[in-house]
């Protein structure tokens, strides 16, 4: 029996699968890993990420060609939806081997195999990315299982391959997947022609917007309207108003009324049938509440908790290394997990050790709680996230203070809020005071620390807000003098959306997933399409661009509120959502079709037949001095008139664009049986042959 094993990654999956099946990471001819496991001759090869890209408009149909026909009618083509959706491989490496070479590996040890496992990421994207590879090199019909691997540590990982999964489990998170990318797909580069249009129409022509996208698109709009909000902000509008009362006791104890009125003259009415009120009776009732400790974290409280450390660095790297070294996991989907129920397995043997290491005295009397592990949504249990927690493997005292600092402040912050609920509960006496006036309840509480618990450890405190201090002294209830009066209930603005609050709602409201909200922020600062914006002494807040805005203002398909439709959708195809049975793949996608046929008639209305997308070429003279013609931009970027000249020189030139190098020179090309001169980059796998514009 011949089995092949499928990961995403070398490094990070297909080594340390190998030394956990194999017990040795020797390779075979190929680069891959090879040995026996559960008696079978076992190989264990890896992608490399998305190997695979959807093709092109162009490439379905030379009516869809922004360059073979015009403006009015590409955008009459809309939407673009194909008979038969297509990928082809990237072009590009992996490590020092091209795409197409890893894939004739991939298919031959496929085709060698009597049996393979897909065990590439458990996530939606590993699912896409894995199952897409399988299906396009012909190995599907060979799968059969379907292996989600959560814990890097060796034991882990040979429990989940141990017990896989069929390959069906899958399904509906494979469905999910291709229904996004072609969403995204049909909504971004498929309608360049409506975009464009809609810039030159606006006066937008040749800013750009740096990158299109479903969710960069709804994040800009979410920063854009919320600064208009705080911007224009009147506090002084009846909305922005509520009005309770509240009297004080002889004995300085305050009661505020659980009803507010919208209005300051219905309190006023109220104050002059009730106002000459004097003494009223105050009850206490007196109880002993549970102060839980903090649940268990996500990745966005991840992210947060970083960005107020002032860690500039991406966090996701730093958590993949402990995870690769076992002593972590950690979440990629907020769907998934996270409560403060939920606990791996492995954690607890080991609790003590853990609390040890970080120098704690703290009795640990709730690990019985996390002995096994436990989902907060059924329908997740084969989605293959889990919460923080360790691995079987722990750090030593040296090898933790030899990590990075902010490694190792990691460590301690993950690993304090996952002991968090195995600590002591805090018990606080609490005091309930309760009275009426006339047709409003009025009600009061005061605490004070009765046990610590969890909170003996200051750092948890900290994070949580759950300090338990004293809010007000006790007092005895009884009847007692009182003085009214009217409160007025400031609505406040909304807060100020910073790059440390920023994951958080973008969670909250469906923008991306904690996996891909680190990188997302990122792109749009290297896109500009936002930028940190000087508040006061040392304090920053995002504003969205002039180019960012582009996004704001031009895409009608992408508001905030149906971005958030989209991704709720998106959710309950895979069976995640509410409804009780997962909507039908397709579904989505035909919601974007409809809006692209709004926004096409919207723009026939006001599109020229004479509007053309692209500008005249540059002509100047080679050093041989030939005439030559080129565009005198590539992608986004214009270039100078020095760098004009050097490539008419037949020169290299570099530039940066979003935050990224890019080296390249004029070469003759051929496009569907056109010759032309254009810019180059150098990783396009033509770039050696080409020749170039004195050759």
């Amino acid at each position: 029996m011949k089995l092949f094993i499928l990961t995403e990654k070398n490094t990070q999956q297909a080594n340390p699968f190998a030394e956990a099946l194999f017990g040795h990471t020797k390779k075979n001819e190929d680069g891959f890993y090879a040995g026996f496991w559960q008696g079978k001759e076992t190989v264990i090869g890896y992608l490399g990420g998305h190997l695979y890209e959807q093709l092109l408009p162009e490439e379905y149909t030379e009516s869809w060609d922004s360059q073979l026909v015009t403006a009015r009618e590409l955008i009459q083509c809309q939407p673009l939806l194909p008979s038969v959706w297509k990928v082809k491989p990237k072009k590009g490496k992996v490590g020092n081997q091209t795409i197409a070479r890893l894939l004739k590996k991939v298919q031959k040890w496929g085709r060698w195999a009597d049996d393979i496992y897909q065990a590439t990421d458990p996530d939606r994207e590993g699912t896409v990315l894995g199952r897409e590879a399988l299906r396009e090199l012909g190995l599907l019909e060979k799968t059969s299982t379907r292996v989600y691997v959560n814990d890097m540590a060796k034991s882990q990982i040979v429990r989940a391959f141990l017990k896989p999964s069929p390959l069906a489990t899958d399904d509906l998170l494979f469905l999910a997947g291709q229904e996004r990318r072609k969403v995204d797909w049909l909504g971004g580069i498929a309608c360049f022609g409506l975009m464009k249009a809609e810039n030159q129409l606006r006066g937008l022509e040749g800013k750009g917007t740096g990158s299109i996208g479903r969710v960069k698109t709804g994040v800009a709009i979410f920063i854009y309207n919320n600064n208009q909000t705080i911007d224009h902000w009147d506090p002084e509008l009846p909305e922005n108003n509520k009005y309770g009362i509240a009297f004080q006791t002889e004995d300085g104890l305050i009661l505020k009324s659980t009803t507010q009125f919208s209005t300051r003259e219905e309190a006023e009415q109220w104050v002059r049938q009730y106002g000459h009120t004097s003494h009223v009776n105050v009850e206490r009732k007196d109880s002993i509440e549970d102060n839980q400790a903090p649940a268990l974290l996500k990745l966005n409280d991840i992210q947060t908790w970083a960005k107020a450390q002032k860690i500039k660095k991406a966090v996701l790297p730093y958590l993949e290394d402990l995870a690769l070294k076992g002593y972590i996991t950690y979440p990629r989907t907020s769907v998934n997990v996270v409560s403060s129920s939920f606990q791996d397995e492995a954690l607890a043997p080991v609790a003590e050790q853990v609390r040890d290491l970080l120098g704690l005295s703290i009795s640990l009397p709730q690990k019985n709680t996390f002995e096994k592990p436990w989902v907060n949504n059924a329908k997740v249990k084969h989605a293959g996230h889990t919460a923080n927690t360790y691995g079987n493997n722990i750090p030593s005292q040296s090898t933790l203070e030899s990590m990075e600092k902010e490694t190792q402040m990691l460590y301690r912050f993950i690993s304090l809020r996952t002991l968090a609920p195995m600590m002591p509960v805090g018990k606080d006496n609490v005091a309930h005071y309760s009275a009426v006036i006339g047709n409003l309840t009025f009600k009061a509480r005061a605490t004070q620390v009765k046990e610590l618990g969890w909170r003996e450890v200051p750092e948890l405190t900290k994070s949580s807000n759950k300090s338990g201090e004293l809010d007000s002294p006790f007092i005895s209830g009884g009847q007692k003098a009182i003085r009214l009066g009217i409160q007025r209930i400031r609505k406040n603005p909304p807060v100020r959306i910073t790059e440390k609050n920023l994951p958080k709602l973008m969670d909250k409201y469906g923008l991306g997933t904690p996996a891909t909200q680190e990188g997302i922020i990122k792109q749009m600062f290297d896109y500009k399409q936002i930028e940190n914006k000087k508040e006061g002494k040392g304090k920053n807040y995002l504003i969205v661009t002039s180019i960012g805005e582009g996004l704001v203002h031009n895409q009608p398909l992408y508001t905030f509120e149906y971005t958030k439709e989209l991704g709720l959708m998106l959710q309950d195809i895979q069976g995640l959502g509410e409804s009780d049975t997962p909507l039908p793949a397709g579904i989505a996608l035909q919601k974007m079709a409809e809006k692209i046929v709004v926004w096409r008639e919207s723009l026939l209305e006001r599109v020229s037949p004479s509007m053309t997308f692209f500008k005249a070429k540059h002509s100047m003279k080679n050093k041989e001095g030939k005439a030559i013609s080129f565009k005198p931009e590539w992608s986004t970027h214009k270039f100078t008139d020095t760098e004009l000249e050097q490539l008419a020189r037949g020169e290299e030139i570099s530039f940066v664009k979003d935050g990224k190098t890019i080296t390249g020179m004029l070469k003759k090309q051929t496009y569907k049986g056109k010759k032309f001169i254009g810019f180059m980059p150098d990783w396009n796998d033509k770039y050696e042959k080409a020749k170039g514009v004195g050759e």
